[in-house]
């Protein structure tokens, strides 16, 4: 059987790293903890199920510090974890049965990051379990990843990432500053970096940012997607609705139709009053491909609450009161919520 070396760094975690722990140490037969930094009691909690704990001089980059962790793996397997992510129990299982038949070089599974109460409301697929050899590298300063290599098998489970408390918010935000002074982004950091432009309401400089990134070569088409729909967002808040439009409508130039982006779309339509051309594209949001299997990022809400609520209000503004009602109790099925029920309110004197 494969042994599974469990590689993690951590710092000021004495929230959530027994909760961790507790959630996966079944699966691994090693659990190496590498600490940058912590003034809490995080080392002596982790110390009720390893030994194996180690200090790394924080340095602004974080795959140097999960580099240093492998390093310590003796394991024929790594996995990886953050302090606030759980293993569901569901997962757990499934992992413990498959651990005898474990080949492929790197497993992928599903990464839940936002919730609605227990539901998972963004999810996509991160490498998770990989080969302990040479091609086995975190990269990158931020949002650090490992390329997945050799045969690489998706796995249909997933750990939830959740967290208790928020850090730095400024922290990833200083880091790409200071790499920006001392060399060229590549295409990732480039796209996370306007990320971070964007949360920070830099809009004007995330523009800058994100057309740059549009005529980098190489780009991850997710990637590419993403900062489209990051870039329409842009131009809707700076006031410039045609160039909004457009970037959405380049998306469909690198995969089909997302069903976010269809509703981003026929929301541009819902409020140009183009009421058949929101229907239109609200119903295309419902038919959409689910791209998680791609490695795409899902927000599920966009497949079918999101577009029923679309297609209640076209159809209304349309006084079709028949559909706009159908399609918000098909909404209330999804999700039971405030604006549905003002909706009903609304619709009763339409469809005596």
């Amino acid at each position: 059987m494969p042994k599974i070396s469990l590689c993690m760094i951590v710092k000021n975690e004495e929230e959530v790293i027994e909760r961790c722990l507790k959630s996966i140490c079944r699966f691994v037969d090693e659990i190496i903890i590498v600490d940058t930094g912590s003034t809490d009691k995080t080392k002596q909690l982790a110390k009720n199920f390893t030994n194996l704990i180690f200090d790394f001089v924080w340095c602004d980059d974080f795959s140097k510090a999960r580099n240093f962790a492998i390093s310590k793996a003796s394991g024929d397997y790594v996995m990886w974890l953050d302090a606030d992510d759980v293993v569901p129990k569901s997962t757990l299982n499934y992992l413990l049965k498959q651990k005898p038949y474990l080949t492929k070089d790197c497993y992928m599974l599903k990464y839940n990051i936002a919730f609605d109460g227990k539901k998972p409301t963004f999810s996509f697929y991160r490498e998770r379990i990989l080969k302990n050899d040479y091609r086995c590298k975190f990269v990158g300063a931020v949002h650090e990843c490992i390329t997945p290599f050799g045969e690489v098998e998706k796995l249909n489970v997933a750990i939830n990432h959740n967290k208790v408390k928020c850090g730095d918010k400024n922290r990833n935000l200083k880091i790409y500053n200071n790499l920006k002074k001392q060399r060229e982004l590549t295409p990732r950091e480039q796209y996370y970096y306007s990320r971070e432009l964007f949360d920070h309401k830099k809009y004007k400089q995330c523009v800058n940012n994100l057309n740059k990134l549009q005529k980098m070569p190489n780009v991850w088409v997710e990637n590419r997607i993403e900062s489209l729909c990051i870039l329409s967002q842009c131009y809707q808040i700076l006031g410039d609705k045609e160039k909004a439009l457009s970037c959405l409508l380049k998306t469909l130039k690198y995969d089909t139709p997302r069903a976010n982006v269809c509703c981003q779309i026929a929301d541009y339509f819902l409020k140009e009053k183009m009421y058949e051309k929101s229907v239109y594209w609200y119903t295309q949001a419902t038919l959409a491909e689910d791209v998680i299997g791609k490695g795409g990022f899902v927000e599920p809400i966009y497949y079918n609450y999101y577009p029923f609520l679309g297609l209640c209000c076209s159809y209304f503004y349309q006084k079709n009161y028949k559909k706009s009602n159908y399609y918000n109790e098909k909404a209330w099925k999804i999700k039971q919520t405030k604006e549905v029920e003002m909706n009903r309110e609304l619709l009763k004197d339409f469809i005596k």
